[in-house]
């Protein structure tokens, strides 16, 4: 319906009133609208209850002037609607109004059996934009805010704590970032005053492995889950924290160290950190051994 519009497509209901054998269809439109020698017609997506114009072999097209002629038209019933798509061969008016548009059945030799003028509207603009917007978001949750060691430690192993989860999501279109820190970089009692320090190096890209015997503590992060959705990143555990086993981790820091990140949004990633240490012949005797790791997150958007 746009003014101006070229081969906008144009959809022709007829219902025919007088019984008689039809041949052609012809749709004459008004002075301003330009009609080529050359047009196409079709009998797609018709609307419902709206029968396709038969044909006794194709239905063919031509341009004459003001006026459409589709013929090759098969018999049409009375009161039975049939449609058909003028697809190319006609412009509309240059100028937004409204427009008488006749449309007539004929017979084989061209006597009009039923005719009938229509009002069309060319408007300045016939499109509605829908626009939207939908807000970053991003959710970060720990499954539990304390974490304990499966059992004593022990100069003869390397224990691990239960392990806390964390929980990403986000519809930031480069992924999530994760971060951790430690309060202490060991694992500190006050009753006694004695330490099980930290064990590697900040930041060289490899993890470490605890030796038995020794007063060691790390930390290990650990993909739970990667997101199946076929929209969602990629999660990537940095080097540093990725530990392939469950006798070592990564160097604890005081400032924030990368543990984990993906390069693409995600309904639910999932990663755990793991807490392991081990410890000498004199590491003395107490319950409150302790640390305190804050971690944190952000989507990238």
């Amino acid at each position: 319906m746009k003014a101006g519009e070229s081969d906008p497509g144009i959809l022709v209901v007829i219902q025919p009133e007088t019984t008689a054998t039809e041949a052609e269809v012809e749709i004459t439109f008004p002075a301003g609208f330009t009609v080529d020698v050359s047009c196409t017609v079709n009998t797609a997506n018709l609307p419902d209850g709206v029968t396709a114009l038969p044909s006794s072999g194709s239905l063919a097209c031509a341009g004459a002037s003001q006026t459409v002629s589709i013929t090759n038209v098969s018999d049409l019933t009375v009161s039975q609607k049939y449609g058909v798509n003028i697809a190319t061969g006609v412009d509309l008016h240059a100028s937004a109004g409204e427009y008488l548009v006749t449309v007539e059945t004929l017979t084989s030799g061209a006597a009009t059996i039923d005719l009938t003028e229509l009002s069309t509207r060319v408007i300045t603009d016939d499109q509605i934009v829908i626009t939207a917007t939908t807000p970053p978001s991003f959710n970060f949750t720990l499954s539990a805010n304390s974490d304990t060691f499966i059992s004593d430690l022990d100069i003869n192993s390397v224990v691990s704590s239960n392990g806390v989860s964390i929980t990403l999501v986000t519809n930031g279109s480069n992924g999530w970032v994760a971060f951790m820190r430690s309060a202490n970089q060991s694992l500190d009692s006050s009753l006694t005053g004695d330490t099980i320090p930290t064990v590697g190096t900040v930041n060289d890209n490899a993890t470490t492995t605890l030796t038995t015997g020794n007063d060691e503590y790390v930390v290990d992060c650990d993909l739970t889950t990667d997101s199946v959705d076929p929209d969602s990143g990629t999660v990537t555990i940095d080097a540093d924290y990725n530990h392939a086993g469950v006798d070592g981790g990564g160097t604890l820091a005081s400032t924030h160290q990368l543990l984990a990140s993906a390069d693409g949004p995600t309904d639910s990633d999932v990663i755990t950190l793991v807490a392991r240490a081990t410890i000498d012949e004199l590491t003395q005797a107490a319950d409150d051994y302790t640390d305190t790791l804050t971690v944190v997150g952000a989507g990238n958007f």
